[in-house]
C-alpha cells in the first residue's frame, strides 16, 4: 500500500520567503525614513547656516555703507536670492542672484515691510530701528496715536486705557494714572496666575503682551506672520486665524512702529564728536572754520549768538555751557551745573510720565519726543520744558514730589497769562487726527498759535534748542542781530555740532524723518499732515549725500525754518541699530530659516543686542520659483 506524504516543504519555504520580505520592506523603509530625516536635518541646519550667513553679509555691508541708506534700505540685487554655495557651479557666483535650474543651492534673503503697500511688495533690505517709536520714552501723544491706529476703530479697546497701562508699567513709581487704579500692581497682583507691574523701562516689545489690555491682536494687528503683506487668511473675517475685519486693508498693530533700541551717539558722519554750541569757544571756532571756511561772517555770528552776555547785556540770554541742556541724553559723567538739579530730590524723576534711569547702558536720559531741549536760562514769559537730570548712579523709584514738574509745551510760567495749549501728552497736535480715530480735525489752526506753544523759534531772547535755533536773529551784547545763517550752512551745523553738555554720549529716541513710515512722522509734534506726506513724497527721489542730515527738509522746501527749528530736537537722519531679517533656504526644498536679530552699529563693529528665530512663522513670501509664485519688489 502507497503512503501519500503531502508536501509542506514547499508551503513553509514561501512562508519563509514572504516574512523575510517584509522583514526586508520594513528594514528598507526604516533606512529611506532615517535617510530621509537625516536629509531634513542636514536641510535645515544648511538653511539656518545661509540665514546666518545673511547676517553675518548685512553686518560686513554695515562697516562700510551705514550711512548709505541706498545701499540698505532697498536694494533687490544685494538682498534677494543670494547664492552661498551651488552644486557643480563655480565657486565665483556666491554672492550674486543668478538662477540656477535644478541645481542644489543654498541662499538668503533680507527682508523688510514696504510700509507704502500691503498687498504687491517685499521691501528687501534692512529695518531701521530709529524708524520707530522708542518705547520708553514715547510721549502719551505718540502712544495715542499708534493705539488708535492698532485698534482700527475696535470700539472694545479702551485706548486711553491702554496708554494709561503702558506708561504705568514702564514708569518707576506705583500711582496708577487711570481713575480705576488698575494699571498699577493691584492688577496684576489679582490675576489668576499673577506677577508684578515692573515700573521700569521695558526690554522689549513684545513685553507689552504683559501690559493689562494689549492682546496679540493688538500688537500684531492682522500681519500675524509679519510680513507686510495681506494674504488670504488676513483678509476672510472669522473663516481661519487671525481673526480680522476683512476690509481689504491690513492692520499691522503697534509691533512693527515700536522700538526699544533706538539711541544715537554725538558724532558727526565722519565719526568725529560732535562739538558743543555752548561749550569751549575756540573749540567751536576751529569746527565751524573747516566747514565754513570762506564765510567768517557765519563764523563769527554762531559763536557770538553762543556766547554767554556780558553783565550790561540782557541776563535772559546767558548761557552758560555747564548749564547746558539737560535731558534725555546718555552722559559719561555726571551732569554739570547746579540747576535745575540742586532743587531736585534725590533720586526722583523728571514729573510726567517718563522714566528716569536705568535705560541700556546707563545714564540720564532725555525725552525728545515729550519735551524741548531744557535749558536753566531763567527766562520770563517764555515756554520751555525744564527737566532734572537724574545722576546715572541714583536709584530710580523714589516719589516724585512734584518740584521739578516740567513746564511742558503750552503751559505758563508764573506770572504769564493762561492760553489754550496743545501739549505735547494730547493727540491730534497740528490739527492729526490719528488712524482710526472718530475725532474732528483742527487742521484750520494757524501757524503762529503752534509756534507760541512750542516756544517761540525766532524770540532773539530764546534759548538755543539745536543748531538750526541760528536761522533767525540773536540777541548779541543786548543787540538783535540778523542771522548770516542760510539753509545752504544747515547740514555742517547739524551734522558737527549740538547743544547737549559735554561729556554727554548719545540721545535716546529720535526718529528718522530718512524711513519713518508716514504714523510714525505723524508722532513727530509740530508736523502736519501735509508735510508727513510731503516728506514721504520726496525722500526717495533724493540722494544719500542730501539725506546725510535732516536738512534737506528745509533746503527742500518742505518745512519753514520755524518747523524745522521746533521738531529738529526730536528728529535724525542718520540709523544706528538695523533689524535683519535674515531668510535662509535652498533652491531644492521648501525647508525655512528665518532670523530676526537687531545690531547695534556703535563703530565699525556689529553688536548684536537682540536674536531670535521666528522660522515658526514661516517665510515672508514665496521662496522657490517653482512654487509658480513671485514676490515683488520695488527697485
Amino acid at each position: 500500500m502507497m503512503i501519500r506524504r503531502r508536501a509542506v516543504i514547499l508551503p513553509v519555504v514561501l512562508m519563509i520567503l514572504v516574512l523575510l520580505a517584509l522583514l526586508g520592506a520594513a528594514f528598507s523603509f526604516r533606512i529611506h525614513a532615517d535617510n530621509a530625516s537625516t536629509q531634513a536635518v542636514a536641510n535645515r541646519l544648511q538653511s539656518r547656516l545661509a540665514a546666518e550667513a545673511g547676517v553675518e553679509w548685512v553686518k560686513l555691508l554695515l562697516r562700510s555703507s551705514r550711512l548709505e541708506r541706498s545701499v540698505w534700505y532697498r536694494n533687490p540685487t544685494a538682498f534677494n536670492r543670494v547664492i552661498l554655495w551651488a552644486q557643480d557651479e563655480d565657486s565665483k557666483k556666491a554672492g550674486t542672484n543668478e538662477k540656477l535650474d535644478g541645481k542644489v543651492a543654498y541662499r538668503f534673503s533680507i527682508v523688510g515691510d514696504d510700509f507704502s503697500d500691503d498687498k504687491l511688495y517685499t521691501r528687501f533690505g534692512l529695518i531701521d530701528e530709529a524708524s520707530k517709536v522708542n518705547l520708553n520714552v514715547a510721549t502719551e501723544r505718540q502712544l495715542t496715536i499708534l493705539v488708535t491706529a492698532a485698534a482700527a476703530g475696535d470700539s472694545s479697546v479702551d485706548v486711553k486705557g491702554v496708554v494709561d497701562a503702558i506708561l504705568d508699567w514702564r514708569d518707576s513709581d506705583h500711582n496708577p494714572r487711570s481713575e480705576t487704579g488698575g494699571t498699577e500692581g493691584v492688577y496684576y497682583e489679582n490675576l489668576p496666575r499673577p506677577y508684578r507691574v515692573k515700573n521700569a523701562p521695558f526690554d522689549t516689545v513684545e513685553e507689552l503682551l504683559l501690559v493689562k489690555g494689549v492682546t496679540g491682536n493688538l500688537l500684531y494687528g492682522e500681519d500675524f506672520d509679519r510680513n507686510g503683506l495681506l494674504t488670504d487668511n488676513e483678509d476672510d473675517g472669522d473663516k481661519s486665524f487671525p481673526p480680522d475685519n476683512e476690509d481689504g486693508v491690513l492692520n499691522r498693530g503697534l509691533f512693527p512702529y515700536l522700538t526699544v533700541y533706538s539711541h544715537e551717539t554725538q558724532t558727526s558722519n565722519e565719526n568725529r564728536a560732535r562739538v558743543n554750541l555752548l561749550g569751549d569757544e575756540q573749540a567751536l571756532r576751529d569746527v565751524l572754520e573747516e566747514a565754513f571756511p570762506d564765510d567768517p561772517v557765519v563764523v563769527n555770528f554762531c559763536v557770538a549768538a553762543t556766547r554767554p552776555v556780558s553783565a550790561g547785556g540782557n541776563s535772559a540770554t546767558a548761557q552758560d555751557p555747564n548749564t547746558a541742556p539737560q535731558g534725555n541724553t546718555r552722559s559719561n559723567s555726571p551732569p554739570q551745573g547746579n540747576a535745575p538739579q540742586a532743587d531736585a530730590p534725590s533720586g526722583g524723576t523728571s514729573g510726567g510720565n517718563a522714566p528716569q534711569g536705568d535705560r541700556p547702558r546707563g545714564g540720564a536720559s532725555l525725552l525728545p519726543g515729550e519735551f524741548d531741549l531744557p535749558f536753566n536760562t531763567g527766562i520770563e514769559g517764555g515756554k520751555l520744558s525744564v527737566v532734572a537730570q537724574r545722576q546715572p548712579d541714583t536709584p530710580a523709584g523714589q516719589p516724585d514730589t512734584g518740584e521739578n514738574k516740567p513746564v511742558e509745551r503750552g503751559e505758563t510760567f508764573p506770572g504769564e497769562p493762561a492760553q489754550t495749549s496743545q501739549n505735547t501728552d494730547t493727540p491730534n497736535t497740528q490739527g492729526e487726527t490719528p488712524q482710526g480715530s472718530d475725532s474732528e480735525s483742527t487742521e484750520g489752526e494757524n501757524k503762529d498759535e503752534t509756534d507760541a506753544q512750542s516756544g517761540d523759534a525766532h524770540d532773539p531772547s530764546s534759548p538755543i534748542r539745536s543748531p538750526a535755533d541760528l536761522l533767525f536773529p540773536r540777541m548779541i551784547n543786548g543787540e538783535v542781530q540778523e542771522s548770516p545763517v542760510g539753509p545752504e550752512h544747515l547740514p555742517a551745523l547739524m551734522d558737527r555740532t549740538t547743544v547737549l553738555p559735554e561729556g554727554t554720549r548719545d540721545v535716546v529716541g529720535l526718529i528718522n524723518v530718512d524711513t519713518a513710515p508716514r504714523l510714525v512722522l505723524r508722532c513727530i509734534d509740530g508736523l502736519t499732515p501735509d508735510e508727513v506726506d510731503a516728506i514721504v513724497a520726496q525722500r526717495d527721489a533724493l540722494d544719500d549725500q542730501e539725506l546725510s542730515t535732516t536738512a534737506w527738509l528745509v533746503n527742500e522746501g518742505i518745512l519753514d525754518n520755524e518747523t524745522y527749528a521746533r521738531i529738529a530736537p526730536q528728529i535724525t537722519a542718520r540709523a544706528q541699530q538695523f533689524r535683519i531679517q535674515s531668510i535662509g533656504y535652498a533652491d531644492h526644498v521648501g525647508t525655512v530659516t528665518r532670523l530676526e536679530v537687531i545690531v547695534d552699529m556703535n563703530g565699525p563693529i556689529a553688536e548684536t543686542v537682540y536674536y531670535r528665530d521666528i522660522s515658526y512663522l514661516g517665510a515672508p513670501f514665496p521662496i522657490r520659483e517653482e512654487d509658480r509664485e513671485q514676490q515683488n519688489a520695488r527697485e
